[in-house]
């Protein structure tokens, strides 16, 4: 064990200290948290403990874990309570993907509106 496993623990778990209140106002309040970003957090967060094992940073990758599940609870429980209040006839996957396609849809809109911009000022 190394004094980085021991630092990097240490601020995982006060990050996952710090996410508790989120996940109490999403489970109990209806609170709604951004899906993607909830959910690409976690995936990263997933990645980043597969980093801290290739490196034999075990006590890491269970603080690192810890945070991921947590951002993968605020995700689901993000977008049951949409589903709850907008769709209630729909299943999660179907309000996820509709989810999804709005986010392309503005994505794609964000980049083709700052090439216009870039190439304006190139003129």
């Amino acid at each position: 064990m190394s004094w980085q496993d021991i630092a990097i623990t240490v601020i995982t778990f006060l990050l996952a200290v710090m996410l508790i209140p989120q996940l109490q106002d999403v489970m109990q309040r209806g609170a709604v948290m951004n899906f993607f970003t909830a959910s690409f957090t976690s995936l990263l967060a997933y990645i980043l403990c597969l980093v801290f094992a290739s490196l034999g940073l075990w006590i890491s990758v269970i603080g690192q874990s810890t945070v991921a599940t947590l951002w993968l609870l605020l995700a689901f429980f993000s977008i049951r309570n949409v589903r709850n209040s907008q769709y209630p006839d729909d299943s999660l996957f179907f309000v996820a993907c509709d989810f999804f396609s709005i986010w392309m849809m503005g994505t794609t809109f964000a980049i083709t509106s700052f090439a216009q911009r870039l190439f304006k000022k190139s003129d």
